[in-house]
């Protein structure tokens, strides 16, 4: 790669992520800073926009399954979900030890950038754990509700065992500070980012049960990462599709 230095932003989401990757690899060049569009602010044409093309996420992500590993993939999706600092260049610097190393690079502690990632990781499993039997449901008459505000995106990863908690029929559980809400009316679930939304955001498990089951009743959310049709674009099927913003 040479040494063309460039800012890129992408829509937030692993699939825009990818896109992204793939752009500059293609471009041979090494990234200055990737930065979601939401956090980019008014750059004045700092950053080129990068959309979020899904054949294009799929060939990328494939392509880290067929040089690297599934392990390596599935690191990259993980590692997506945490608040590293530099998550975007550490996870960019991965990929590309993945393309020209193979998977080898997912045993190797020694490297500084790989080392960073499995503590983050371990670290986002930690607090998936300890988010997981501390969610303090509010029951309302319909549906049982909770806001819940961890450091990681630790939502998607508990999304099964939450759905699977027998003594709970509907519920909701939004996380605040990324924005993702899981919810559940009947047999149908979703896992959707609703930071774009025309409603107010809720702080309480009551708050959600105002604001936001009413429009999950109403069928208002778009159901963007729930069931197989929705995976995560060349995930393994034997993976659990889950997520994608995580920012």
């Amino acid at each position: 790669m040479d040494s063309y230095i460039r800012r890129f932003s992408y829509d937030g989401t692993l699939e825009g992520f990818l896109c992204t990757a793939l752009k500059i690899l293609r471009a041979k060049t090494m990234p200055d800073e990737i930065c979601p569009e939401y956090l980019t602010g008014n750059s004045d044409g700092t950053y080129e926009t990068v959309r979020t093309n899904a054949s294009e996420a799929e060939y990328m992500y494939s392509l880290i399954g067929r040089r690297g590993s599934a392990e390596v993939q599935q690191m990259v999706s993980d590692f997506f979900l945490t608040c590293a600092p530099d998550r975007e260049k550490l996870l960019f610097e991965m990929i590309y030890l993945a393309l020209r190393d193979g998977g080898k690079i997912a045993e190797d502690y020694s490297s500084d950038v790989m080392r960073r990632i499995h503590m983050a990781i371990r670290d986002l499993y930690r607090e998936a754990q300890a988010v997981l039997v501390n969610v303090d449901f509010y029951r309302g008459g319909e549906a049982s509700c909770a806001v819940i505000d961890p450091h990681n995106s630790v939502l998607p990863i508990i999304r099964k065992a939450l759905l699977k908690k027998e003594d709970i029929d509907d519920l909701i559980v939004f996380d605040k500070r990324h924005c993702l809400m899981l919810g559940r009316k009947g047999d149908r679930d979703i896992l959707s980012d609703i930071r774009h939304i025309s409603l107010k955001l809720p702080d309480t498990g009551s708050e959600a049960y105002e604001i936001l089951w009413p429009a999950l009743k109403e069928s208002k959310f778009e159901i963007r990462f729930a069931g197989d049709a929705n995976a995560i674009p060349g995930r393994r099927r034997d993976y659990d599709p889950l997520w994608s913003t995580a920012c």
